[in-house]
């Protein structure tokens, strides 16, 4: 029998081994995987990759919305294209609402040389008045900036990492569902965090071809893109909204989808013509074909080259004035 001591002694040494080889595969994990910090994925991705290859004082444009925001507009492709974006930043994150999108947005104050910010729509992202629970921007944004204290940083990896179970099934699930290019749950970024996808197929993608969405927004959402065109014209940032193309086929074939384009247009334009800052940047005539889209509204790595060719040319008309 051990006495009190020894029984003490040998429970320490096991804690202590216990914590080590948590604290090694926590670290281990977060060298190849993202650290589930945030409820999205795509986020905790965006983070890592933020943190380990963006200098924020480079960035003069961000990108906010959902997928239609990350695979729909190429960063780098702006880059290239664009007179007057320098280095742009793809912060879209999947699924992202539009109130999702004005939080995405408070990672503005962490850009301190941001110049404008182009957010990526879609009708289809206005129905819902979701917001992400317990987002704390100001400690996100310090993580991805590299300004957390080595203790706050730990103290959230291991926060995030508590459930070791779920971030081995993350892991296991990396590869397959993240890095293939041919799926819409790809996370291979560009330099900017942009996601090109390599659809081409349309029956892969089965309704998400030929359904079109409900024309159902909700005035919650109108009213996000207000304040966010508010503050930023406070802040001598302008603000584009790109309202991103149908397909063509659908679009010409459904009434209405052609009647919610034209509302969301309407409701667009009368609220960003208050701001001096703001402009709407029309995309479905752009001439766009089956061959450019993935589904009904994600272009794949062709049409996004197109479309995001547009914003630049849009852009640079002007501000080269």
């Amino acid at each position: 029998m051990l006495n009190a001591k020894s029984y003490l002694k040998l429970f320490f040494l096991i804690m202590a081994i216990l914590i080590s080889l948590g604290v090694a595969y926590v670290y281990n994990f977060t060298k190849d995987y993202p650290a589930p910090i945030t409820s999205r994925i795509s986020l905790d991705a965006k983070l890592k990759y933020i943190k380990e290859h963006i200098n924020p004082k480079d960035i003069d444009t961000i990108i906010i919305g959902s997928s239609i925001g990350m695979n729909n507009v190429i960063g780098s492709i702006l880059e290239d294209s664009s007179k007057a974006v320098k280095h742009a930043l793809n912060l879209s994150v999947y699924e992202a609402t539009t109130l999702e999108a004005k939080q995405l947005l408070g990672f503005a104050k962490f850009f301190p040389n941001l110049k404008r910010v182009i957010y990526s729509a879609q009708y289809s992202d206005f129905p819902h008045p979701w917001r992400y629970e317990n987002f704390d921007v100001d400690t996100l944004g310090k993580y991805m900036t590299n300004q957390l204290s080595i203790f706050g940083e730990i103290k959230l990896l291991f926060k995030a990492c508590n459930n070791l179970p779920f971030c081995y099934k993350r892991a296991k699930k990396w590869k397959n569902k993240h890095q293939k290019a041919n799926e819409f749950t790809y996370l291979g970024f560009d330099r900017t965090c942009s996601v090109p996808l390599k659809i081409y197929k349309k029956d892969k993608v089965g309704g998400r071809w030929y359904l079109p969405h409900p024309g159902i927004m909700h005035p919650k959402s109108f009213e996000a893109v207000d304040e966010m065109a508010r503050s930023l014209q406070k802040k001598g940032i302008k603000f584009y909204l790109a309202h991103q193309p149908y397909r063509v086929e659908l679009y010409k074939k459904h009434k209405k989808v052609q009647g919610a384009i034209e509302y969301f247009d309407k409701k667009i334009d009368t609220i960003l013509k208050k701001y001096n800052n703001s402009y709407l940047i029309k995309l479905q005539n752009l001439p766009l074909t089956n061959e450019d889209f993935a589904d009904r509204t994600h272009l794949n790595d062709r049409g996004s080259k197109k479309v995001t060719k547009a914003i630049a040319k849009f852009i640079d008309s002007k501000e080269s004035k």
